[in-house]
C-alpha cells in the first residue's frame, strides 16, 4: 500500500478538502506524538478514523486512506440556516468527566466546549489577583451564555492561541457556533458529524481494550498498550509477562555507555514502573551514567519531563529513582528533585506566624547558592513571603527524605496510577 508521510498527509488532504463547508483544521493529521496512537492508534478527522503504520521508527498514513477521507467530509454540506441547539454542560461535567471507571474521559465535544469556556473564564479571574473569597461568581453563566464576565471575543481570541487543543475531530467548532434568542446554535449537519466523531472515538477505544493474545477486556486509557516496532499493540499483564522478561536488579551499578557494548535489548524486558508494557529503553541516571533499569517509552516521558514534586509522591518513582547505586549510597537524588523535597519540608513546616494552615508554596528559580519559594496563606490572602534554602541545607533535606524512605523499606515498583495533565505541563 503507498505509505506518505504525516506531512505530506497533511498537504494531500488541506488539497482535497479546499473547498470544503466543514471548518477542518488537517494540522492534527501531524500530531503523532498525541495520547490518541498510544489509546487506539488513529487519528480521528470528522466521523472517518485514519490509522497509523509506523515503520522504520517513522509513523505514516496509507495514502489511500487519506484521500478517501478528505473526499468523504468534502462531500458533507453545512447548510447554516439549518441549526439546531446545542445544550452545554455546566461546571459539573469537569468532575463527572473526571470519575474513575469507564465513565472518566468519555468522548464529550459539548462538554469539551464547555471546558474551554470555564478554563478562560478562570484564567480571566485568576489574572486579577482578587481574595479567594470573592471569587464565587466566576463560574455563573451570564447573560451571553459564557461563565463569569469572560466575552465571546476574549474567548475566541483565547481559544485562538491555543491552536489544536481547540479543535475536536480535526474540526474546529468555534467558527460556525452562535447565539441567539438566548441559546447556542450549530449547523444540524455539523452537530451531527460531530456526534458521530463521539461514537468513533468510544468505539476505537472499546477495539483497543482487548488484549490481542487472550481477548482479556483492559483498563479504558491504554494501560495495557505495549509499543512496538510496528506501532501499538494491546497485552495483559499475564500475556506480556509470558512474551517479555521481568528485570531483577542485575545491571544495577552498570555504566549506561556499557549497554550499548553489551548489546543488551531493553525490549526484553517488562518495564520496571508499570509492570504492564514492554519496556523500550534503558533508563538511567544522567548525573552518575549508571543503569536504573528498563522502561516503556510511556513511563519514561513520564519520569522524565513529569513534576518533581508529584513525582516524588509515588513510591516507584522514588525505588526506580534509587536503582541508581550511587543516588542510593550517597543518599541523593537527581538534582532536579532537590528543590521539590525542600518546597515539601517548606509546606509542611512554615507558617504565617502562628497560623495553622499549610502555606501554598512555589518554587520560582534555583541560584548558585539554593532555591527561592514564594509562599502565600490562604487564610491571610495579603500575607505573601519569600523563602530561600541554600544548596546545602536541601541536600540534608534530601539526605532526610531518602533515609526515610529506606528505613521504611525500599518498595517496589506498582503499576502507576492515572497520570494529571499537570504531570508532564499538559495544557487545557
Amino acid at each position: 500500500m503507498p505509505m506518505i508521510s504525516p506531512k505530506l498527509a497533511c498537504a494531500i488532504f488541506t488539497d482535497e478538502t479546499r473547498d470544503a463547508s466543514l471548518p477542518l483544521r488537517p494540522d492534527v493529521l501531524l500530531k503523532t506524538m498525541s495520547h490518541h496512537l498510544r489509546w487506539h492508534g488513529h487519528v480521528v478527522v470528522g466521523d472517518v478514523a485514519l490509522r497509523l503504520y509506523k515503520h522504520k521508527g517513522s509513523w505514516q498514513y496509507d495514502e489511500r486512506d487519506v484521500r478517501r477521507a478528505a473526499r468523504d467530509l468534502a462531500a458533507v454540506t453545512v447548510d447554516h440556516d439549518d441549526l439546531v441547539e446545542v445544550v452545554l454542560p455546566g461546571r459539573q461535567w469537569r468532575e463527572e468527566s473526571s470519575a474513575e471507571g469507564d465513565a472518566r474521559g468519555c468522548a464529550n465535544w459539548r462538554g469539551q466546549i464547555a471546558g474551554w469556556m470555564y478554563h478562560e473564564a478562570l484564567s480571566k479571574e485568576l489574572a486579577r489577583d482578587r481574595p479567594y473569597t470573592e471569587r464565587s461568581e466566576w463560574a455563573q453563566i451570564g447573560e451571553n451564555g459564557l461563565p463569569g464576565e469572560l466575552t465571546w471575543e476574549e474567548f475566541v481570541s483565547a481559544r485562538n492561541g491555543s491552536g489544536s487543543s481547540s479543535t475536536i475531530g480535526g474540526t474546529y467548532p468555534l467558527e460556525l457556533f452562535t447565539r441567539s434568542e438566548g441559546r447556542w446554535w450549530l449547523p444540524r449537519a455539523y452537530a451531527n458529524l460531530l456526534d458521530r466523531w463521539e461514537v468513533e472515538e468510544e468505539k476505537l477505544l472499546e477495539r483497543a481494550r482487548l488484549c490481542s493474545r487472550c481477548g482479556a477486556r483492559g483498563p479504558r486509557w491504554s494501560g495495557w498498550r505495549t509499543p512496538t516496532k510496528t506501532g501499538y499493540v494491546t497485552m495483559c499483564p499475564p500475556c506480556s509477562g509470558a512474551e517479555f522478561t521481568t528485570y531483577t536488579g542485575h545491571l544495577r551499578g552498570v555504566p549506561y555507555g556499557q549497554m550499548r557494548v553489551r548489546k543488551l535489548r531493553a525490549d526484553d524486558y517488562l518495564c520496571r514502573l508499570c509492570q504492564s508494557s514492554r519496556a523500550s529503553v534503558w533508563d538511567h541516571c544522567h548525573e552518575h551514567d549508571l543503569v536504573r533499569g528498563p522502561v516503556c517509552a510511556s513511563c519514561n516521558t513520564f519520569e522524565g519531563k513529569g513534576l518533581p514534586e508529584l513525582l516524588l509522591r509515588r513510591e516507584e518513582v522514588v525505588a526506580h529513582l534509587l536503582e541508581c547505586s550511587r543516588c542510593c549510597r550517597e543518599r541523593t537524588l537527581p538534582l532536579r528533585f532537590h528543590a521539590a523535597v525542600a518546597q515539601a519540608h517548606l509546606k509542611a513546616e512554615a507558617r504565617h506566624a502562628s497560623c495553622p494552615v499549610q502555606p501554598h508554596v512555589r518554587h520560582r528559580n534555583t541560584t548558585e547558592t539554593g532555591h527561592i519559594f514564594d509562599l502565600y496563606c490562604d487564610r491571610h490572602w495579603t500575607k505573601k513571603w519569600k523563602e530561600e534554602v541554600s544548596a546545602a541545607g536541601a541536600l540534608e533535606l534530601v539526605h532526610t527524605f531518602v533515609d526515610q524512605t529506606l528505613t521504611a523499606g525500599r518498595p517496589e515498583p506498582g503499576v502507576p496510577g492515572p497520570r494529571a495533565t499537570s504531570d508532564t505541563h499538559a495544557q487545557t
